[in-house]
C-alpha cells in the first residue's frame, strides 16, 4: 500500500523537478508548520551583479581595487563571490595564507600586504579603518581593507524571484508560518520580507545563528522547513526537520539536503507539499482497504466461504485497487 502510493509521488515530484533523497521527506513536508528561506540564491535569483564600486582613497585605481577583491573570492562558491569575479576584467594576483571566515568574509596575502573582504562585521574585526556604512540602503555592501584602511565598497543588487511571492502567500493559505532568516544587513532583509509578505524577519544572522533559531523554534514544536542555496546554509539545512537545497547551489548544500529543487523555481515547494499531503491520505486509504478486506477475506476463505480461485482473484482485486488509488496522484494539476 504504501509504495505504490510513494511511487506514484515521486514520479509527480520529477515532474516539477524536486527530489526527495531521504525516506522521511515526503511525510515530514506533509506535517510542516513553519517554512524558513535564506536570502541570496533562494528567494533572490542569486543573480548578484556589481552596481558600483566606490573608492575610499586615491591609492588605487577601481580595477585595482577590484583585481585584489577578485583574487582574494577566486576560490569562493559564494554569489557575491561570482559577481565580483565577473566584473573583474584584469589577471588574478597571487594570494598567501588565503583564509575564509564562513558568513563574514576572506583574508589573505597580497604582494606582501594582507587584505580583507566582507561584510562591515568583520572589516571592523580587522582594520581600525574608519568607512560610511549607510551608503545603499536596498543594495548588499562588500569592503575591502587592510589593516589601516578601508579602500572600496562594492555595491551589489539582486533580483527577487517572480514566483516568490506566490509562493509565499500559497503557504499563508495553508496557515504555515514563514521566516526569512539572512546573513545580509538588517535592511535588505526587511525590504525583501516586506515586499513577499513573510511573517519573521531575522538578518545579520551567521550560519550558526540560523541554526539556533531553527532548534529553537523546533522547542517550541515547530516542524520546520528550510530552503537555501549556499555554504553558509549547510548548518541549518542539517539541523531543519526537512531541508531543500535550490538545484543551483554549492555542491556541500546539496549533499546536506534531505530534497534538491532541480527546477529552481521555488513555487514547487508548494506543489511538493501539496503532493506530499495526498500521498499521506492515499497511504492510510490504501492501508483502510487492505485491513478491510483482509479481516472479511481471510477468515471467509479459512472457514471454506471463498474457493480457492475466488480468493486468488479477490487478492489481485485488492491489489490492482490499491494501485488504481495510488494512480490518483497522477491527477494533481498545478
Amino acid at each position: 500500500a504504501p509504495p505504490a502510493a510513494i511511487t506514484a509521488a515521486s514520479g509527480q515530484l520529477a515532474k516539477i523537478g524536486l527530489l526527495p533523497k531521504r525516506a522521511h521527506a515526503l511525510e515530514t513536508l506533509a506535517h510542516a508548520t513553519d517554512f524558513v528561506f535564506d536570502k541570496t540564491g533562494t528567494l533572490t535569483e542569486g543573480k548578484i551583479i556589481l552596481k558600483k564600486t566606490i573608492l575610499t582613497t586615491d591609492r588605487f585605481n577601481e580595477e585595482q581595487a577590484l583585481t585584489i577583491a577578485a583574487s582574494l573570492e577566486a576560490g569562493s562558491e559564494h554569489p557575491i563571490a561570482k559577481a565580483i569575479l565577473d566584473a573583474n576584467q584584469q589577471t588574478l594576483s597571487a594570494v598567501e595564507n588565503l583564509s575564509h571566515t564562513t558568513g563574514l568574509g576572506i583574508q589573505g596575502v597580497i604582494n606582501e600586504t594582507e587584505w580583507f573582504i566582507g561584510n562591515k562585521e568583520f572589516i571592523q574585526r580587522h582594520s581600525t579603518s574608519t568607512f560610511d556604512s549607510d551608503i545603499a540602503n536596498t543594495a548588499s555592501e562588500i569592503y575591502l581593507a587592510t589593516k589601516e584602511q578601508c579602500y572600496a565598497i562594492f555595491i551589489l543588487s539582486d533580483n527577487i524571484r517572480k514566483e516568490a511571492k506566490s509562493l509565499i502567500e500559497q503557504l499563508h493559505r495553508q496557515h504555515k508560518t514563514t521566516h526569512l532568516m539572512s546573513g545580509d544587513r538588517l535592511e535588505n532583509a526587511k525590504n525583501i520580507s516586506a515586499q513577499l509578505g513573510i511573517q519573521n524577519c531575522q538578518a545579520g544572522l551567521k550560519p550558526e545563528d540560523k541554526l539556533k533559531r531553527v532548534n529553537t523554534l523546533q522547542q517550541q514544536g515547530a516542524i520546520v522547513v528550510m530552503t537555501g542555496d549556499g555554504v553558509n546554509d549547510a548548518p541549518v539545512l542539517a539541523g531543519a526537520d526537512l531541508s531543500i537545497a535550490m538545484g543551483k547551489g554549492t555542491q556541500l548544500a546539496a549533499a546536506t539536503a534531505d530534497m534538491i529543487l532541480i527546477s529552481n523555481n521555488i513555487e514547487h515547494i508548494y506543489h511538493g507539499y501539496l503532493i506530499a499531503i495526498k500521498t499521506l491520505r492515499i497511504i492510510k486509504q490504501n492501508l483502510s482497504w487492505a485491513l478491510l478486506y483482509n479481516v472479511i477475506a481471510i477468515p471467509a476463505a479459512a472457514m471454506g466461504y471463498v474457493e480457492p480461485w475466488v480468493a486468488a482473484i479477490g487478492m489481485s482485486a485488492s491489489s490492482l485497487v490499491v494501485v488504481l488509488n495510488a494512480l490518483r496522484l497522477n491527477r494533481i494539476k498545478y
